[in-house]
């Protein structure tokens, strides 16, 4: 067995690598440049931890928020791996006694924002250490044509330039080609090798619906598949994450708030209980997220439509990070987009205001789509994938209940062919509708021979047909919006071509989904909750998230294996060596008993 198979099994627990984890750690010990971009829960963290501890000199990890610092040196050193980070979250004194090891050479890896390397003093710092490599993790940050961008992190390109014989590794979940050429543009990375995992998470069940006033009713009937389980749910607004949790607690959940406007105290208190499994659900605008290491959140629900589907991609990622059966909600009306469209405003960038306005129109028709949810975002993402079957709601349902509404889109294109395809959907649907707006009139609108026709349908129903024909690519978007008409189009018009759309889509209700669920292997549910019980009692002995200790897919392994002494206990996944030392004899007592 190779040296980086042994550390795999006595350090990590693991018996094999994860696709592309290999060659990503390969790459690193041969001192290549490395871009990894593989999905939430896909392992990158043991990418660059693994090779580490097998080469001399210190890591520095650059990641973007206190909180995810201080909960991976917690994870290194439930693990006996010597870690540091070094935030103002720090006393001078602390930070002096860090500085002190760091020069003894008694610490392993690093942890620094961003904003803390590009300090002069830190760099000086750097530069008098053993470093064998940097990592950046959520390197999309880097890219202003990413979701989260940062000027620090702009700043990191100045890396090689410090340490020009040192290797870079970059690490992110999401990345499209455009934000990937940017990563390696930026961090002037020589020669990298790109790994890129499938987008495709078949352990998570994704599914949208229209929101029904404030999505109160759809969030508890999606909440009682869930009970006792951990969860986010994200809101829009720092109110709402307070309104909600507080209707949460009245209806007999345990959930607490969590917003950028709260007291940093009282974040960090929240962020903790939440992690150590004292309260079930997190409710919180997007502050709260980025590179969250709880791997048993068994569902995310966004209360409103996200900004762009990196967000979304990203924000589903925290659950199931153990590859254990999830599932996302995603609760959206037309007014999101209103909201989101309404703060480009203050952009005065008007190619960035375009594309972030781009982001909004996108997000929006994937959740209104009928095709496969994960299919779509592979595409989002430049990936392949065929539809799910099973994994997403619209796979799912597909059978439902159809409605031919032909008759309807011929009305409609009728509409653009006579008007020049010139406007958008709010004016080519006041047509159909009969508006007496002052502007439809002027332009002598209400003379054309489908002025008024389609009074049978809402505007809300039309704006749905409208979403149908882009989606068939039947009209396409042209510049500011206006709707074109494409050679389909023709053939619908000439009664050549039938359209039709889920009977769902046109009847705003709140529906019980059958979801599938994935089961891996059977285990003994009795004593998987023991297990848990013993984990929670030795979490609470040594202060840290019980995850830390083992994931829930290593106790289901323990539940059902049942190993009976050190040997048939290291033979299971998720226990090496090291947790043996530290827990074994624990759980193996729970086991026998």
């Amino acid at each position: 067995m190779s040296n980086r198979y042994k550390v795999l099994k006595d350090i990590f627990g693991h018996n094999s690598f994860r696709e592309l984890q290999e060659e990503g750690v390969d790459a690193i010990l041969s001192g290549r440049d490395l871009l990894m971009i593989l999905p939430t829960g896909g392992g990158k963290s043991l990418v660059f931890q693994l090779p580490t501890l097998m080469m001399d000199g210190i890591t520095i990890v650059v990641s973007p928020l206190i909180a995810l610092m201080q909960d991976q040196v917690s994870a290194l050193k439930a693990q006996q791996i010597n870690a540091e980070m070094i935030s103002s979250a720090q006393s001078y004194a602390e930070v002096d006694e860090i500085i002190d090891r760091l020069h003894e050479g008694s610490i392993k890896f690093l942890y620094l924002s961003p904003e803390r390397l590009n300090n002069g003093n830190t760099l000086n710092l750097l530069a008098s250490l053993n470093i064998n490599f940097f990592v950046i993790d959520e390197a999309h940050c880097i890219s202003q044509w990413g979701h989260e961008f940062r000027d620090d992190y702009r700043a990191l390109g100045n890396l090689k330039a410090n340490f020009p014989n040192t290797t870079i590794a970059a690490f992110t979940a999401t990345s499209t080609d455009n934000v990937t050429d940017d990563i390696m543009r930026e961090l002037k990375l020589n020669n990298p090798l790109l790994l890129k995992g499938k987008i495709f998470r078949k352990n998570l069940f994704i599914s949208a619906q229209r929101r029904i006033s404030n999505g109160h009713a759809q969030l508890t009937n999606f909440l009682s598949r869930h009970k006792d389980e951990s969860g986010i749910i994200y809101v829009s607004s720092r109110k709402k994450t307070e309104e909600l949790s507080a209707f949460l607690n009245i209806n007999g959940y345990k959930s607490l708030p969590y917003h950028a406007g709260l007291p940093q105290r009282v974040r960090e208190q929240n962020f903790k209980i939440f992690v150590n499994d004292n309260v079930d659900i997190m409710v919180a605008t997007i502050a709260f997220g980025m590179g969250i290491d709880k791997s048993d959140i068994r569902f995310v629900v966004h209360m409103s439509l996200p900004k762009s589907q990196e967000n979304y991609y990203q924000e589903i990622g925290r659950a199931g990070r153990d590859g254990e059966d999830s599932e996302v909600l995603l609760l959206f009306n037309a007014g999101d987009i209103v909201l989101h469209k309404r703060f480009l405003n203050d952009i005065t960038n008007e190619e960035y205001k375009k594309h972030l306005d781009t982001k909004i129109d996108k997000i929006y028709k994937y959740a209104t789509s009928e095709i496969c949810f994960h299919k779509q975002l592979a595409e989002y993402f430049d990936d392949e994938l065929d539809a799910c079957v099973d994994r997403c709601d619209n796979c799912l349902n597909s059978d439902d209940k159809r409605e031919d509404i032909t008759k309807e889109a011929q009305m409609l294109l009728s509409a653009i062919y006579k008007t020049n395809q010139g406007f958008g959907k709010n004016y080519i649907i006041d047509i159909l509708r009969g508006s007496k707006e002052q502007k439809l009139l002027a332009n002598g609108a209400d003379k054309l021979s489908v002025y008024g026709i389609g009074l049978a349908l809402s505007k809300k129903e039309w704006f749905v047909v409208v979403e149908r024909l882009l989606e068939l690519k039947i009209i396409i978007l042209g510049e500011y919006s206006v709707l074109i008409l494409t050679n389909d189009a023709i053939e619908v018009l000439k009664s050549l071509k039938t359209v039709d759309i889920k009977s769902s889509r046109l009847q705003i209700n709140v529906k019980e989904k059958n979801v599938k669920q994935v089961k891996e292997f059977d285990y003994d549910e009795d004593l998987f909750e023991s297990l848990r019980v013993k984990r929670s009692e030795l979490a609470s002995e040594m202060g840290v998230p019980a995850y830390i200790i083992f994931s829930d897919k290593t106790l289901k392994h323990l539940a059902n294996d049942k190993p009976f002494d050190k040997d048939s206990m290291l033979e299971v996944n998720g226990v090496g060596e090291k947790k043996y030392e530290q827990f074994g004899e624990d759980f193996l007592g729970v086991i026998n008993d």
